[in-house]
């Protein structure tokens, strides 16, 4: 798909300020001759965008006003198929910001949030996927601060934990059961 220049301008506000309203964005936006577009353009460009799946509006959280701490798991998998095990045993886990293939010595590189260091440390060393069958090596990397975005979309306060889904039971795991862990539905 190629955006034109009002997709952009709408895109860019909507980056701004996911809440501007259609008056307000009318007022911004502008055509190619300059005039601005009305508001039910805007409204029609918007839900094509969203339609195409451009766009998606939401509330995003920011994790630095939180205090939350975040690191990156980098992995190099025995193959493609240990490769997609992955992605598909950790793509609905609420600690996951990011899960992304990658090129080079990585296939894989995984955004992971907590709500400290001690909380990562014990995802990492029980729950995350350095563990699992597949693996060759990974690297992991903590940050000392996320500078940007500001705001990601992350999925903390559902609730629900996919823990099936990645075959690290709660009810089975010494960090769970000694207190040490609240699980992975529980920010």
């Amino acid at each position: 798909m190629v955006l034109d220049s009002i997709d952009k301008q709408i895109l860019q506000e909507l980056l701004k300020d996911g809440r501007k309203s259609l008056s307000a964005l009318s007022k911004t936006i502008m055509k190619s001759n300059n005039d601005t577009m009305s508001h039910a353009g805007i409204a029609k460009r918007i839900s094509k965008l969203e339609k195409l799946g451009v766009l998606s509006v939401q509330g995003n959280i920011s994790i630095k006003n939180l205090k939350y701490m975040a690191a990156f798991i980098l992995m190099e998998m025995k193959n493609y198929e240990e490769v997609q095990k992955i992605i598909d045993a950790y793509s609905e886990c609420p600690r996951i910001f990011m899960l992304a293939q990658v090129t080079g010595q990585y296939n894989l590189i995984l955004g992971v949030i907590g709500q400290d260091m001690d909380v990562l440390r014990r995802y990492i060393n029980f729950c995350g996927p350095t563990n699992k069958k597949g693996i060759l090596h990974s690297a992991i990397l903590f940050t000392s601060e996320v500078i940007m975005p500001e705001f990601m979309p992350v999925n903390l306060f559902s609730g629900v934990s996919k823990e099936y889904k990645c075959e690290n039971i709660c009810k089975a795991c010494n960090a769970f059961l000694d207190g040490k862990c609240g699980g992975c539905g529980n920010f």
